[in-house]
């Protein structure tokens, strides 16, 4: 643990080398996170294909999923990392462990009464995020139970969060992000049982799968929790029920998490509102967005997510120390990592998300129309992963300044410009195809337009980013994509235009390994500075 006793050195100490380590020990294990989870989701896939059971899991999963960013990963861990690593700073260890139990206890009343509410309130919750269930009494209905087998969920994530704040403040970062794989394997073991195990069984029709399925989601983020647990309790502290929450850090953390509640879920609720208007798209729309959707979580949960985690406890020591300039080239060399990765991920969804959803789910009960669906939806989504990433590194560097109203209001722009651009495509368009596609690209035109609120707030409060390097980074990165894109589409014409053995995996890892050997080659000869912040060991002050 971070003895942080009156003796200990203010100063953070945190070099580039450092923070680049965390960063490849954060993106590996989430890259095993992704990886399983692709594979659980595929098995969901294969078992139910895009249909009226699908669409009733995944409206039931979207509102823990919406309240999962708004009181637990997103939230909670950027309005509790702040206040704890100042804790960490500037208190005694014993304060410390009285704030963490103090937090511990005011979220489990209160989560816990939520969840209660949410069982109860099942009925009114699902009219508001799938109104076009309503006209469908079994889909509305199965809907309604599977909200309920799912509203403790929030419970458990919330713990989750909870100890992940605990471990990221102590630059422990390994148990979180391995933590998600628990939930992974639970599913994928249900998963492998439904779509194999019951193949023969007749008394096993798909409401019933359906239900095994949500229970195991329902267990797999209790492991997502319990996990952690160990991790935490060799920090030498102990976690106790403590009443009442009378640390100063207490109100200090509320006051940030208010804000927070909206301007980190900004993901979530566009996602919400795409779901809300495709209930009245033709079955299998919220599927095959769903999906989409996840795909593009791939690169952005691997490497968007792992960048703004290791960052995040490091800007809050630099702020707590007074180090202005540190935190604004922290900030800076964070975007310019995240547009290093992001940018060529989108261009290379673009050019394979064909192949790759045919390869990954059309099997079982999946069309070769659900695979186009995904696809496009992959591609549209795609568009916005370097606004995404940067949303999520920007808007929790408002948190450390105390200025959280910036970001609420950034969020609420991303809202309203989504909200209106899904609304007008439901209105205006009359293509079916049109219309869906015009969901997942309102959200990547909401992403864009908050991340650019976001830059021009930082730029408000004195901080400084390093406009010139991140200008020139982007172009140099933008520069090496369009290089690598071309190098992906053609060996992919060729290999479609050439019979080979299997063919459709060739289709996925050549194109992939081409695209992704000509962009690092050209990133290392136009000298991308972000190649060396998150490869490169050598030392060197951010």
């Amino acid at each position: 643990m971070v003895q942080n006793t009156d003796s200990q050195p203010k100063g953070t100490g945190k070099t580039a080398r450092q923070v680049a380590g965390h960063f490849r020990v954060v993106s590996i294990a989430t890259s095993i996170s992704r990886v399983t989870g692709f594979f659980r989701d595929q098995l969901n896939f294969w078992t139910f294909g895009a249909g009226l059971v699908s669409d009733s899991y995944f409206a039931a999963l979207r509102i823990p999923n919406l309240l999962r960013d708004l009181f637990a990963e997103g939230a909670l861990s950027s309005s509790f990392i702040p206040t704890l690593s100042k804790s960490l700073e500037k208190e005694k260890v014993e304060e410390t462990w009285k704030l963490i139990s103090q937090v511990f206890t005011l979220l489990l009343l209160i989560v816990g009464l939520v969840v209660a509410m949410g069982v109860l309130a099942a009925p009114w919750i699902v009219r508001v995020v799938a109104p076009g269930f309503m006209t469908d009494p079994a889909k509305f209905e199965l809907t309604v139970n599977l909200t309920r087998f799912l509203f403790p969920v929030l419970l458990f994530v919330s713990m989750a969060a909870l100890w992940m704040g605990i471990l990221n403040s102590h630059d422990k970062f390994l148990a979180p992000a391995f933590a998600p794989v628990a939930m992974n394997l639970t599913l994928i073991l249900a998963g492998l049982y439904l779509f194999y195990g019951t193949s023969g069984d007749p008394a096993m029709d798909e409401i019933k799968k359906i239900h095994i399925w949500t229970l195991a989601t329902t267990v797999g983020f209790l492991f997502q929790w319990l996990v952690q647990v160990p991790a935490g309790s060799r920090l030498g502290g102990k976690i106790r029920l403590m009443w009442p929450p009378n640390h100063p850090g207490i109100g200090e953390m509320l006051i940030l998490l208010a804000p927070a509640v909206v301007s980190l879920s900004v993901t979530q609720v566009d996602f919400l509102l795409n779901q809300i208007f495709a209930s009245f798209l033709q079955t299998g729309s919220i599927t095959c967005l769903n999906y989409g959707n996840r795909l593009m979580q791939l690169p952005y949960g691997v490497f968007g997510v792992s960048i703004a985690t290791v960052v995040l406890p490091m800007m809050s020591r630099q702020f707590a120390d007074g180090d202005k300039k540190g935190f604004g080239d922290t900030l800076s060399h964070a975007i310019g990592a995240s547009a290093f990765i992001m940018i060529p991920s989108t261009v290379g969804l673009c050019v394979v998300s064909f192949p790759i959803c045919r390869l990954a789910f059309q099997h079982g009960q999946v069309s070769e129309t659900s695979t186009i669906m995904v696809a496009n939806a992959t591609r549209f989504y795609a568009l916005g992963l370097f606004a995404h990433s940067g949303i999520k590194i920007t808007a929790q560097a408002f948190y450390p300044l105390q200025r959280p109203k910036w970001p609420f209001w950034a969020a609420v722009i991303s809202m309203i410009s989504t909200a209106t651009l899904n609304l007008s495509a439901l209105l205006f368009l009359t293509d079916p195809d049109q219309k869906f596609l015009a969901l997942p690209l309102a959200t990547t035109v909401g992403v864009f337009a908050t991340f650019a609120f976001l830059c021009l707030g930082l730029q408000r409060y004195d901080v400084k980013l390093e406009y010139g390097f991140l200008i020139k980074e982007i172009a140099k990165v933008l520069a090496a994509s369009m290089i690598m894109g071309f190098a992906a589409w053609y060996s992919l014409r060729l290999l479609q235009d050439t019979q080979v053995p299997y063919g459709k995996v060739l289709e996925v890892f050549i194109p992939i390994s081409i695209g992704a050997l000509v962009y690092f080659v050209m990133a290392k000869l136009i000298r991308c500075e972000s190649f060396e912040w998150v490869i490169a060991r050598r030392k060197k002050k951010v």
